[in-house]
């Protein structure tokens, strides 16, 4: 393998623009920063204050792009920055565009049951990403078609309802690939309401449907990053993926995953 060091790494994190417009996804308050205050001091060095201190509140998991583990979906705590033991691997970027529920009903399905007017990534899309794949390959970045810009900025509500996957995409994502780490520029990869199943985080994560605690069957090793913005200026293939997280003790933190193109 071969990495291209002449080209500066691309990020595919959203700007986070806590004073302007920002992405959100299931209702949730738009993040936020406000100067510090206390004892007299402010944080702001237009209303005297002697530096800038901001105190931030966000929402990883609606607010932008994050990553996170299984414990979005169990009781027990496992922080991205734990499973991520290398955060440099192998990535393949492929562009899909999602299809109406009605023209995949054969062979693709959800729970809760599918509406005919909603638009899904299809089990057949994904397994003929694998030709793609590089045995070395760990980890998947899908951009989805139309690719707007707005993406960045969108509003994911009842009325915007964004794509998701089939069940049977994501079982065969999880069961037949090496893919460990799965990115999308979608906000979630189930459905956005969907009764609170979360199948398809539990299917890529090896989870009975209902069950919140660990187990030896589960997959704890993989996560699935969320929100990405991958621009029409990148191309589809093999990249060097550094899936950036902090060490903050949460399910999901905010990530900052960049590209470095690679050949082998």
């Amino acid at each position: 393998m071969r990495i291209n060091l002449s080209k500066t790494p691309r990020s595919i994190a959203i700007d986070l623009n806590f004073s302007g417009p920002q992405p959100s996804h299931f209702g949730a308050n738009a993040a936020s920063a406000v100067p510090m205050q206390v004892d007299g001091f402010v944080g702001d060095t237009r209303q005297g204050g002697s530096c800038n201190v901001d105190v931030i509140q966000m929402n990883p998991h609606c607010n932008g792009t994050h990553t996170e583990t299984i414990s979005h979906i169990v009781d027990e705590l496992l922080p991205p920055h734990q499973v991520l033991e290398q955060s440099l691997m192998v990535a393949e970027l492929v562009t899909i565009e999602p299809q109406l529920a009605t023209e995949l009903i054969a062979s693709n399905s959800y729970q809760p049951p599918m509406e005919a007017d909603e638009y899904l990534l299809s089990v057949e899309q994904l397994t003929a990403v694998k030709k793609s794949l590089h045995k070395h390959t760990k980890a998947l970045i899908i951009r989805t078609l139309p690719n707007n810009k707005n993406k960045q900025r969108r509003h994911y509500n009842g009325q915007n309802q964004p794509p998701y996957f089939s069940n049977e995409a994501i079982a065969w994502l999880a069961n037949e690939t090496p893919i460990e780490h799965l990115l999308v520029d979608l906000p979630s990869i189930d459905r956005l309401h969907d009764k609170g199943m979360l199948s398809n985080h539990r299917l890529f994560w090896n989870l009975s449907p209902g069950s919140k605690q660990l187990s030896e069957s589960c997959w704890q090793h993989k996560t699935i990053t969320e929100m990405v913005y991958v621009a029409d200026d990148i191309p589809d293939g093999s990249y060097l993926l550094n899936l950036q997280v902090p060490k903050l003790n949460l399910n999901a933190v905010p990530s900052n995953p960049t590209l470095q193109p690679i050949s082998f």
